[in-house]
């Protein structure tokens, strides 16, 4: 019988441990495989067991699991998703045609909900998209093609339509529990067929006349409101004013008596002779008189200058006509005690 040399023995033993060593290896890089799963920030996981679906992986990282076929994980994208149907075609209360060209922007609410009716993205798109093609159906058919058009302000417009539709969709899908909770829906562009144009153009064209009528009755009313203001705030000015002047004068009118008062008191021959000048001036500014040279109200003229214009006195005899008569002026009987 032939006996292995001991180096060969050695060499098989050998290559026997390096083959253990990497089955050993390789069977717990397989085991970490099939036990661990990482979950992707923006996502979730759900581990069905025997397919019951009844953990829920919230948090991102790496997490543990039994292998398959115990547990089977299914990630799900809970980032907003947005659907971008195809342009459609629809018709209004007053049958009149209108294309469309709508999106819906969609996330999961409910994963554990969301994986077992809808299963994936595509399956969602495809059932969102059909719910949304027949709430715009609904929704546009209850009123006119005006409404599309209609400006801001009209009761039911574009906006309310998209809220109507938006609400609509989520509806529909909470009845059908898809587990996904509607954003919005957006009508990106409305088109209108050729023989719908005219009539697009008619009632934009109503809608603006009317805010522009609006805004100017508006604008009239305002513009009343501002001259019936400053009416009246003129009219209190004005009082206001007359009411101080009609102070500051009477506060004139005695400051002025208390200095006539304290003047007559200083010297009441001088004041009254000043007085007498000061009436006569007033009363013949502007006349032509004719005097003797040595009448006192002549002399009180000389005095006086050129203040009172066109007064003659002539020296000699009187002329033929009558002389005027011009009293000299005096003070009140009852002041001549006080003299």
């Amino acid at each position: 019988m032939k006996r292995t040399p001991h180096h060969a023995l050695n060499r098989h033993l050998g290559a026997a441990r390096s083959t253990l060593l990497w089955i050993g290896a390789a069977a717990v890089g397989l085991a970490g495989w099939a036990c661990t799963f990482t979950v992707p920030e923006g996502s979730v996981a759900v581990v069905a067991r025997f397919g019951d679906p009844s953990r829920l992986v919230e948090e991102p990282g790496l997490h543990f699991k039994w292998p398959a076929p115990a547990d089977v994980v299914f990630p799900i994208d809970i980032r907003t998703h947005l659907l971008d149907p195809p342009v459609a075609e629809f018709l209004t209360l007053d049958q009149k045609n209108v294309e469309l060209d709508s999106f819906v922007a969609w996330r999961v609410d409910d994963p554990r909900t969301f994986l077992t009716s809808l299963r994936s993205r595509q399956g969602a798109d495809d059932r969102i998209g059909d719910l949304l093609q027949s709430a715009l159906i609904e929704v546009l058919k209850r009123g006119p093609f005006s409404d599309l058009v209609g400006a801001p302000g009209r009761e039911r417009n574009l906006d309310v339509i998209r809220s109507m539709v938006t609400e609509e969709v989520a509806r529909r899908c909470q009845e059908n529990s898809y587990g996904v909770a509607i954003e919005f829906v957006g009508l990106e562009r409305i088109t209108f067929p050729e023989d719908n144009k005219a009539s697009v153009e008619r009632s934009m064209r109503a809608a603006r006349e009317g805010f522009a009528a609006q805004y100017r009755s508006e604008g009239n009313e305002r513009a009343s409101e501002i001259q019936t203001e400053a009416k009246l705030k003129e009219a209190q000015i004005l009082a206001e004013a007359r009411t101080e002047a009609l102070e500051i004068r009477g506060q004139g009118a005695a400051q002025a008596k208390r200095i006539e008062m304290e003047s007559i008191q200083l010297n009441p021959e001088l004041y009254w002779r000043l007085r007498s000048a000061e009436i006569a001036e007033s009363a013949l500014r502007g006349a032509l008189i004719v005097l003797p040279a040595d009448h006192p109200l002549g002399q009180i003229f000389d005095l006086m200058g050129p203040a009172v214009g066109a007064v003659s006195s002539t020296p000699g005899p009187a002329p033929e006509s009558p002389e005027p008569v011009v009293e000299e002026l005096q003070p009140p009987s009852g002041r001549e005690g006080s003299r």
